[in-house]
């Protein structure tokens, strides 16, 4: 098997390396061959400098200047070039947006060039539903992101460097930096319904969702598509959005390659912020004292945990023993320090190659990531195996485009990526490799700093013990020493290869601006995870505080071998598209219209639930402009899923949009302030058929059991777990969006979007069904009804104050807010003050007590505080207030939340409930780039946030009663009468080991977790032009960058991060970069 697996990797870099050599000699073989172009150059040659700018004057920087396809360079940031040309030569200055110009050279060594805005360039730009479109024309709301400013992350995850770019789309890191387990959770407008909100996810025009693992130098734009305009030609897979990846194409002119380093150096945002090992035990007194219970440790225990050498003398020849057994025996452990690196180290390669010429154009891109593990593990040498959390990705793209013919073009695009996962096996209970992670941490939390170890001691210290073995700790059933080290480990490696094959034929010989074109993609995806599991002997310890001793008591004999296990999946896709497009104008009258098919299959083998998937359908659009000044567009998704039953399996979306480009009116063109004005409108209906792993809902769902229970005598039986439902159909979303593009003075642009969405026939249960013997479960049916409306803002600044400066300023803000309308929920009882707590409400609502703040500090602070509210009292206006009594998990005590009556029944129970805060899906994101260009400085600054965001903190790293005692740095200032006394700063309720009426879902732990995050920051020297010509670089880039490095929020803890909501998932990594980018 190894000798394969080596063949295999040694295949692959072979043709790597093949292709990247072979494609630039192939583009070069249209126009010449190389030692042509050498013999040419040497035939008389001359050197031409020159500068190029807008017509505004101001320098363009990236121009490609060429004479041939095999000479060319770039301006610099002044906008200057150099080249040196053959005799006769003619120059070709190329770029974006620009009208291209060729100038003759004849004996010139000067030439300054203007370049003119082409328009028409800019408007192709556009990349839309199975298509583009002219800027001009786009009515529909679409928010764009480009290459550059994705690669000033850090995250080798595409989707966590979109957070806080595009306006509408929220990215959070919920999961945390786990290599290879980075995931992010995507909304766009927020959610509307409780099923799948994740956006359809099309990577060059294929339903992809490996976004994870694209590397930013091979992205050209990423577009997110946000009304029914834009998504209606996806039909039932458009309800949730759409995000468009377009990776980079070459073009036209000399071969260039790019070449990429970046080093990081990654540690944790946040970390649980310990204490000692003597102020862990005093506040595990402080809560037994609480509780009335006799307090845990003695102040012998608490005073040789501050002082372990306490009482020895100096002087005894055994000192130096005695000193070892002591700091043995009272340890002070910092846990997560020992476990966890401060610092582990991130690397990342990428190198491209691009070009082409009339008849080929390529893109080649091959990058390496590596992600080195932050754990402290034992040598490879001594455990026989590696349980390091780490990741390496080898990444690689082809992107080729042949012009066959003057009328037909052909393109290939080829993906794969093979990625490494390691980490250790740490624990025994089920769940999934991200999981084994999470547990690590638990356990991590979960340790008391006096714990004793984490292995026997060797035999220095004299006891009769074998030394080495784990030491099994009594607050938990597992070491984190020993889940790292001792427990096996999991090496997962995945596999990706996605083709796409087709081509456009352009059929001007039946009408100008018809073509069709095709399309054939296939991706496969393969997953292995090899695990070793071992359980090794273990000992449990007791400590004689009175005679100084620690005794060892083997708890566990087992010397285990490490047990081999290999499991994995494997699974595949088909889609194939072809479309019928038109596009032509008639004097003012530009006309468009598309209709497409499309054909899905994919299928997985070795997972759960892996009957293959099949969906069809077709698309069409109808685009009509008069004088680039009214704009219609009509949009069709017609396609099906066997989600459902036959009858309900194909549905009808349409969507209408109109647009007025005021600006082109006569009372407004060439008005100098206001140079583009567009209003939009758009209405539409779109589908989802994501229902999660339920597959064919509308049949009925039975298990067989072989042996029945005493009521059918012990035969087998055959049981209807939940009832199908044939008129199910997908959801159904009905958009509304209204817009206004404006652009002043040629420097601001400003975009705005209102938009209305009732998602309806969502997916559930019927809450209003009684429930019946022998039907566990009621059938899906299409209940519920869910109104989202919101807006977003853009607003872009760009401007150059001379040749030397310019300043860039890009912002969006997003706000959204979803209501429940109708969700077959049964009413509680007379008394509740909220009888529902589902509709009326956003989704996920959280419920909770409403703490009585009108003390100043809502705890019962006096005895005859607490007296007055439990038995009653009457006041000096002679007004009698009942006394109020908790049914809750105890009874209030001082130091305790005092909560509000809300339905004035004297008792606190679940009638009190009210909403508490926002839902776990902020209603508000937003960003903030800036970038600075000074000569060859240049510095960018970007602020990424969220809002109106809230979730409960509760369990292992917020409550202190988790084990026996999980004590951080704000539980040092938990309530006691003695701290309310002396009027000191109060942060958490009164201690307890247990549950108390406290710790519950209250105003106090669903916590506000808004923040505002320093994304990036990043400073970038590039080297003078002239200098590096004379080695053959075009340009040289060096810089620094880092990423998450501040974050302000409004957390009661200061130990977990905003986007998570606990301390026991792996933490989100702030990074600190150097790296260097070069151009040939």
């Amino acid at each position: 098997m190894k000798a394969t697996g080596r063949n295999l990797v040694s295949a692959k870099v072979l043709s790597l390396v093949v292709l990247l050599s072979a494609v630039p000699y192939a583009a070069f073989s249209g126009n010449g061959s190389l030692s042509e172009v050498s013999e040419s150059m040497q035939a008389g040659t001359q050197t031409v400098s020159g500068t190029v700018q807008d017509q505004d004057g101001t320098p363009l920087i990236g121009v490609t200047v060429t004479s041939s396809p095999s000479n060319g360079v770039v301006t610099d940031v002044n906008g200057k070039f150099t080249i040196k040309v053959p005799s006769g030569a003619e120059l070709t200055f190329n770029y974006l947006g620009y009208k291209t110009v060729k100038v003759k050279v004849g004996t010139r060594t000067t030439i300054n060039v203007k370049m003119e805005s082409d328009a028409q360039q800019l408007e192709e730009q556009v990349v839309v539903g199975y298509g583009t479109q002219k800027k001009v024309s786009v009515v529909a709301a679409v928010s764009s992101v480009n290459s550059k400013e994705l690669r000033q992350s850090s995250s080798p995850n595409l989707a966590n460097a979109l957070a806080g770019r595009l306006a509408g789309l929220t990215s959070l890191q919920s999961g945390g930096s786990q290599p290879g387990f980075d995931d992010a959770d995507l909304y766009l407008r927020g959610a509307s319904t409780t099923n799948g909100t994740r956006p359809l996810i099309l990577i060059d025009g294929v339903p992809r969702d490996n976004i994870r693992t694209l590397d930013a130098n091979e992205v050209a734009t990423v577009s997110v598509l946000k009304d029914a305009a834009a998504t209606a030609v996806y039909g039932v897979r458009g309800a949730n959005g759409v995000i468009l990846i377009t990776t980079k194409r070459g073009e036209v002119g000399q071969t260039k390659l790019d070449i990429s380093f970046d080093q990081s150096f990654q540690a944790f945002t946040r970390e649980p912020e310990r204490v000692d090992s003597w102020e862990f035990m005093t506040l595990r007194n402080e809560a037994n004292r609480n509780d009335g219970m006799n307090e845990e440790y003695s102040g012998k225990m608490i005073s040789r945990s501050l002082n372990p050498l306490m009482g020895l003398d100096p002087n005894d020849p055994d000192y130096a023993l005695k000193a070892a057994r002591r700091h043995y025996m009272y340890p002070n452990h910092d846990w997560y320090r020992e476990i966890f690196k401060k610092w582990s180290p991130q690397s990342r390669v990428n190198i491209n190659i691009s070009g082409g010429t009339e008849k080929l154009q390529y893109f080649v891109n091959a990058s390496y990531l590596h992600q080195g593990g932050n754990l402290h593990t034992e040598p490879k040498s001594k455990l026989g195996y590696d349980p390091q959390a780490r990741m390496t990705r080898y990444s690689f793209r082809s992107n080729l485009d042949y012009n066959i013919t003057k009328n037909f073009k052909a393109f290939l695009n080829l993906g794969s990526y093979i990625e490494k996962v390691g980490m250790p096996g740490t624990t025994t209970y089920g769940g999934d490799n991200k999981w084994m992670i999470r547990d690590l941490i638990h356990c991590t939390v979960g340790m008391k700093p006096m714990t004793v170890g984490p292995t026997t001691p060797d035999a220095s210290l004299g006891y009769d013990v074998i030394p080495d073995k784990v030491i099994r700790p009594v607050e938990t059933d597992r070491s984190p020493f020993e889940s790292v080290n001792r427990k096996g480990y999991r090496d997962e490696t995945r596999t990706n290869l996605n083709a796409s094959i087709g081509g456009e034929w352009n059929m001007t010989f039946i009408t100008k601006g018809l073509s069709l074109k095709g399309m054939a993609s296939f991706d496969a995806v393969a997953n292995t995870i090899l695990g070793g599991d071992i359980t090794e002997m273990s000992f449990a310890t007791s400590v004689d505080e009175d005679n100084d001793q620690i005794y060892f008591a083997a708890d566990r004999e087992l010397n285990g071998t490490l047990s081999l296990s290999k499991s994995g999946y494997t699974n595949y896709t088909v889609n194939l598209q072809g479309s019928l497009n038109y596009s032509r104008t008639f004097g003012k009258h530009d006309v468009g219209a598309m209709i497409l098919v499309q054909r899905d299959f994919w299928e997985t083998n070795g997972a759960p639930l892996n009957m293959p998937y099949n969906m069809m359908g077709m698309a069409a659009r109808v685009t009509y402009g008069f004088d680039n000044r009214y704009l219609l567009d009509a949009n069709m998704g017609y396609n099906g899923s066997e989600q459902f039953s036959p009858k309900n399996r194909f549905g009808f979306f349409p969507s209408f949009a109109v647009g007025w480009v005021v600006s082109n009116e006569n009372f407004l063109k060439g008005n100098k302030v206001i140079t583009n004005l567009k209003l939009r409108a758009s209405y539409g209906k779109v589908g989802s058929d994501k229902i999660g792993n339920n597959r064919f809902l509308y049949l009925d769902n039975h298990t067989y059991s072989a042996s029945g229970g005493v009521a059918v005598g012990g035969y087998g039986t055959i049981n209807e777990n939940r009832p199908g439902n044939y008129n199910l159909q997908w959801e159904v979303s009905k958009k509304q969006n209204y817009g206004i593009d404006l652009q002043l003075w040629s420097d601001w642009s400003i975009t705005f979007d209102y938009f209305i969405e009732q998602r309806s026939k969502i997916l559930k249960t019927q809450g209003m069904a009684p429930q019946f013997a022998g039907v566990p479960q009621w059938p899906y049916l299409n209940l519920g009804v869910v109104d989202n409306s919101g807006y977003e803002l853009e607003i872009n600044y760009n401007k150059s104050f001379n040749k030397d400066l310019f300043l860039s300023v890009k912002g969006n803000f997003s706000y959204n807010h979803n209501k429940v309308k109708f969700w077959d929920e049964v009413p509680y009882a007379d008394g509740y003050y909220y009888q529902y707590r589902t509709t009326g409400q956003s989704l996920n609502q959280t419920f909770g007590y409403k703490i009585d703040w009108s003390n100043g500090n809502g705890y019962f602070n006096t005895q005859e505080e607490l007296d007055k509210y439990t038995e009653g009292y009457v006041d000096e206006n002679g007004v009698e207030h009942k006394g109020i009594t908790y049914n809750l998990s105890t009874a209030p005590l001082l130091g305790d939340f005092k909560y509000i009556d809300q339905n004035g029944d004297g008792i606190i129970d679940e009638k009190d409930r009210v909403p508490i805060g926002y839902t776990n899906v902020p209603r508000v994101s937003y960003g903030l780039n800036v970038s600075l260009n000074y000569k060859w400085f240049d510095f960018t600054v970007f602020l990424q946030g969220v809002g109106k965001y809230s979730s409960y903190y509760s369990g292992q790293g917020v409550n202190e009663n988790i084990y026996q005692g999980t004590f951080f740095k704000y539980h040092k200032t938990a309530w006691t009468a003695e701290r309310y006394a002396a009027g000191q700063k109060i942060t958490y309720p009164r201690l307890s080991t247990g549950e108390t009426c406290s710790k519950i879902q209250n105003d106090f732990f669903v916590m506000d977790r808004a923040f505002i995050r320093l994304k990036a920051i990043e400073l970038g020297y590039t080297l003078p032009s002239n200098a590096l010509r004379a080695i053959g670089i075009n340009k040289l880039r060096v810089y620094f960058r880092g990423d998450n490095l501040v974050t302000w929020d409004r957390l009661r803890t200061s130990t977990t991060d905003p986007e998570q909501t606990d301390q026991i998932g792996y933490p989100i990594v702030k990074t600190f970069n150097f790296g260097f980018n070069v151009t040939f």
